[in-house]
């Protein structure tokens, strides 16, 4: 077989292998590719937007900047020990900041 084509099987079946990370004394479980590492923060948000946008008492999700560094933002809507336990501390690196926002509502467009 053509060494080509080993290296193009082997990348294969290394994208398809899941990495479960349990982050630190939360209940929630995140999936990681084990290729992340090259993803950027945008891409780590969406990636994982749906999941903790489900999370009861969380309004929404942004990228800011957490000590001089790229971070996701988590807006929550109450300060709950519960709400904040289900936030991880980080997502494939980048540190999560969870920040009390209240409930957020649509305006109507004028």
């Amino acid at each position: 077989m053509d060494k080509k084509l080993i290296y193009i099987f082997l990348a294969i079946v290394l994208a398809s292998l899941p990495l479960f990370t349990l982050s630190q004394n939360k209940q929630t479980l995140f999936l990681s590719s084990s290729l992340s590492i090259s993803r950027t923060i945008e891409q780590i948000k969406e990636r994982y937007e749906s999941d903790l946008l489900n999370i009861d008492g969380v309004v929404g999700l942004g990228i800011s900047e957490c000590d001089n560094k790229p971070c996701i933002k988590v807006y929550l809507e109450n300060e709950s020990p519960n709400l904040k336990q289900q936030i991880p501390e980080q997502l494939d690196g980048f540190k999560v900041d969870a920040q009390v926002t209240g409930a957020i509502q649509t305006q109507p467009q004028q």
